[in-house]
């Protein structure tokens, strides 16, 4: 698992760089070289909380030098660390770690560092939309299911979008930074859009806002998300 890991992470990075990384020498810093720092992160931090329930950091912050971080913008940073996080991820769930929120990535920089040093820090930081890294979570929540992914909804507000600024981030040219608000009231779990350019869809029809039932498909831009009202019961 782990090096199948490593061999996707490889594939997905350089073809969504389009091969930057080809042009530069094994001396430099390289993507699988951060992904290998990740995992080493992540291990060495995940920690027990239960008879069955191991809690990992989702919040990781490299330090590099100037020449590598200059190099990752270049490269498109939003784009690897969305790779980074993503991978991060499925090796999580193949260790059976959970979340206390979304896993992110962060790239800074230090003018004191040299050219291939790197410095991680990571911490648990409380999110809006856990991904499901395990079969049991202790607590349920209502989930989207977003291309494949699970995120139980932790929160009364959940802001989903490209920026990345929103708890749940999706890479879809036709979602607006901001464009969707899932919120958790007394009276049910509402679907709001935002003021999107391109609207938001609930079961096909166009809303600016909508009660959400279980199994509801939700459509912005390209990408369709599924809600399922309980983490409690199979999704299929």
């Amino acid at each position: 698992m782990y090096m199948s890991v490593l061999d996707r992470f490889e594939k997905s990075v350089e073809g969504a760089v389009n091969g930057v990384f080809s042009k530069f020498g094994s001396k430099d810093l390289q993507p699988v070289d951060l992904s290998s720092a990740l995992e080493r992160e992540i291990d060495s931090q995940a920690m027990p909380v239960g008879r069955d329930r191991t809690v990992a950091p989702n919040e990781y912050r490299f330090t590099l030098s100037t020449p590598d971080f200059d190099r990752i913008e270049q490269w498109g940073s939003e784009t690897l660390a969305n790779e980074l996080a993503d991978n991060l991820t499925k090796y999580a769930e193949s260790q059976h770690y959970a979340f206390v929120g979304p896993v992110v990535v962060i790239f800074e920089e230090d003018l004191e560092l040299a050219k291939g040093e790197l410095r991680l820090r990571s911490e648990s930081v409380q999110g809006n939309a856990a991904p499901v890294t395990t079969q049991s979570e202790t607590k349920d929540c209502p989930v989207l299911e977003i291309n494949g992914r699970q995120y139980l909804l932790t929160a009364p507000k959940t802001v989903i979008g490209r920026g990345s600024n929103c708890d749940i981030v999706i890479d879809d040219a036709g979602i607006s930074r901001s464009h969707l608000e899932i919120d958790i009231t007394d009276n049910g779990v509402i679907a709001r859009d935002l003021g999107s350019t391109n609207g938001t869809y609930v079961e096909g029809h166009q809303v600016p806002a909508a009660t959400l039932m279980d199994g509801n498909t939700i459509t912005i831009g390209r990408t369709r998300i599924l809600y399922w009202a309980s983490s409690s019961e199979p999704q299929e």
